[in-house]
Formats: structure tokens, C-alpha cells, sequence
């Protein structure tokens, strides 16, 4: 039995007696000593149950008080604090400390509400799985690119939105995995390029939880990539044609004269653009003589000769004189091996004497 239970017990035990006296007193009457007595002895009864009551109630608040602040040191809220009376009592004393607990490990300790934040703000793809390969949290960016709710991919195998990746890094010993470039399937059955972090969980003793997965969506730098591909591809192909037109230009002597220096090695491909330049330019300048320069050609081979040639008779069939120079050598050999006929086509060594030549015959008149 407590001391307090005892104090109470002995008070009505006393308040008793005296009302037993009072009673069996002769001549006793309500409102006389006896029962002055026993009145001030069942208010100081009733007063001192009261004060018990209040007290043990006052008890119950700072144990309420203590626990709630310990369960919040627990769940890593740092932001309660223990009420403190002006009695400085024990539980005063343990308050006290409590408080300057929750105040020291709030200067140390990042909240849990604070590191939810962090996760749930990045813009990376947070997963966490474990050891089955079950996804136990994720973060919002995997929701908004999954386009699934939280609660629908928690509980889901993790190999329903990394398809490829799993299980496969589940089995790998390594304490941190790599991949550049992975399939990220979303809930409506697309497949978006993600690069995938993965490192191991371990607990107090070392032994692996499962897996902390990171994720990095590639959408946006892979359309980037591919602009800047079709961007140089149009580069490389308008320097390309400058380089083409540059390689093979026409340019004016005189009214009704054009020259073409061809420079650099002759295939198919620029056959037909040094062709498709004579003509365009004969036509639209109404040119008579055409000379076309073969000094700069690197090789002369059977495929370049016959281009040229095939240039010649094109100029030819438009009503045009052409004019060949830059003839060496290895040029006439080659000429004479395709058994060409250069009937009514000039030939000179060099360009500045078809120039010449081509300057006498447009003073002739009836030049055809």
C-alpha cells in the first residue's frame, strides 16, 4: 500500500471513530462540539483526496508529456519540446534533459521529414528494392516518368519497369553497378532510355537488404543528341555541295565563253555534277564555246576520262564548241586507250592557250 493510500486510510478511520463518539455521547445534538469535529475532520478528508487527485492527474500529464517527446526523438522529430514546471521536481529534471537531447541531435541528426523531402524533390528516379527484387519506395520522379502512383509500384517486382536490368543486377556481387543506357517501361507500355546506379543495402553486420537504384531519364539528352546529329549531318552536307561547287566552277571569259577548271579527283558522283553544271550553264548563258580545263585532275584513270568525255558530247549535242586543255601526257595515252574521238573537239596543253584560241573563234562570224 502506498503513503498515500495510508494517510488517507488513517484519516477516515479517524473520522470515524469520532463520529462513533458523537453518536454514543449522551445529550449529543447536530451542531454541537462533537459534530464540529467530525465536519472538520471530513473536510480535511475530502481536501486532501482532491489534492491526491490532482496530483497523480498533474503525474499522468508529465508522463504523457515524457513519452510523447521520447517517441518523437524515435521517429527522428526533433522539434517537440518537454514542458518544465517551476517545482523542479524529478520529472522536471528529466524534461530538462530530453529537451537538451532533442536539441543536441537536431544540430546532428538530418530529420526523416527533412531526407523525405530531399528524395521526393529530386529530379532523378529513387527505387529501393529488396533482396526478391520487390520495390519496397520510390520517389515521385519514378511515378511521374512511370506515370503509376506510388502505391501501385511499391509491392510490384522491379523488373516491371527496369525490363532489361533486372534481375540481372540482383546477382551481381559488386557493391555498386553501372549501366549508360537501359529500358525504362512505363505504365503505358513505353519504353524511355534511362542510365541506372544501382549500390547494395547493407545492415549492421554487413549483410545485404536489397538495393538502392538511381536513375537518370535520357529522353531530353537523346533528342538533344539527335538534333546536334541532324544538325552536322547538314553541316557536313552543305559544306559538302560548297565544296562541289567550289571543286568544279564555271566561270564567264567572255560573252559567249565559259571555262571549267576541273580540280581533283574525278568519280561518278561528280561526272555527273560537272555535266549537269556545263549544261545548266551553257543553256542559261547562251555560251558557244566551252573549255573545259583537266590541268588540276590528280589521277587521270579510265573512270575520269570517261566522265569528261561524257561532258564533251553532252555540250556538244547543245550546239556548243568545246575546248580541252590541260592535256599531258598520261591524258592523250588514256584518250587513246578508249579509242575517243576527238573529232571537232580542240585540244591544248594549257589554259591560257585554249583561252586564246577561243577568243580568235568567237570573232569569227557564223560560229556554230
Amino acid at each position: 500500500m502506498s503513503e498515500g493510500e495510508q494517510s488517507t486510510d488513517s484519516r477516515v478511520a479517524e473520522l470515524c471513530s469520532i463520529l462513533l463518539g458523537a453518536s454514543a455521547a449522551e445529550g449529543a445534538v447536530p451542531g454541537g462540539a462533537s459534530f464540529d469535529l467530525a465536519n472538520r475532520a471530513a473536510e480535511a478528508l475530502v481536501e486532501e483526496v482532491l489534492e491526491r487527485r490532482a496530483r497523480e492527474e498533474r503525474l499522468e500529464r508529465r508522463l504523457n508529456d515524457i513519452m510523447v517527446m521520447l517517441n518523437s526523438i524515435v521517429s527522428f522529430d526533433f522539434s517537440k519540446r518537454a514542458e518544465i514546471s517551476e517545482r523542479g521536481d524529478s520529472w522536471d529534471a528529466l524534461a530538462l534533459g530530453l529537451n537538451m537531447v532533442a536539441e543536441e541531435l537536431s544540430s546532428r541528426v538530418v530529420s526523416r521529414e527533412y531526407v523525405d523531402n530531399i528524395l521526393q524533390s529530386m529530379s532523378d528516379l529513387l527505387v529501393v528494392v529488396d533482396k526478391a527484387g520487390t520495390i519496397t519506395s520510390v520517389n515521385a520522379a519514378a511515378c511521374r516518368l512511370s506515370a503509376y502512383a506510388a502505391e501501385e509500384l511499391v509491392g510490384a517486382p522491379a523488373s516491371s519497369i527496369f525490363p532489361a536490368a533486372f534481375p540481372c543486377v540482383m546477382g551481381d556481387d559488386e557493391s555498386s553497378v553501372l549501366i549508360e543506357e537501359t529500358a525504362f517501361q512505363k505504365k503505358t507500355g513505353e519504353i524511355a532510355a534511362v542510365s541506372l546506379s544501382t549500390s547494395i543495402i547493407t545492415d549492421s553486420v554487413g549483410e545485404s537488404q536489397g538495393l538502392v537504384c538511381v536513375a537518370r531519364d535520357l529522353t531530353e539528352r537523346k533528342r538533344l543528341e539527335e538534333e546536334e546529329r541532324q544538325r552536322l549531318e547538314q553541316v557536313v552536307a552543305t559544306q559538302a555541295l560548297l565544296l562541289e561547287e567550289l571543286s568544279t566552277p564555271l566561270m564567264p571569259i567572255a560573252d559567249q565563253i565559259l571555262a571549267m577548271p576541273v580540280i581533283g579527283s574525278v568519280d561518278d558522283r561528280r561526272s555527273v555534277q560537272i555535266m549537269e553544271t556545263l549544261l545548266n550553264g551553257v543553256v542559261a548563258r547562251e555560251a558557244r564555246i566551252v573549255i573545259i580545263d583537266i590541268t588540276g585532275v590528280r589521277k587521270i584513270d579510265a573512270r575520269a576520262v570517261q566522265g569528261i568525255v561524257n561532258s564533251v558530247k553532252a555540250v556538244k549535242l547543245l550546239g556548243a564548241q568545246v575546248v580541252l586543255t590541260g592535256i599531258r601526257p598520261e591524258v592523250a595515252v588514256a584518250l587513246m586507250e578508249l579509242e575517243f574521238n576527238l573529232g571537232g573537239i580542240y585540244t591544248f596543253g594549257s589554259l591560257q592557250t585554249g583561252i586564246g584560241y577561243a577568243m580568235k573563234q568567237l570573232q569569227k562570224p557564223g560560229l556554230t
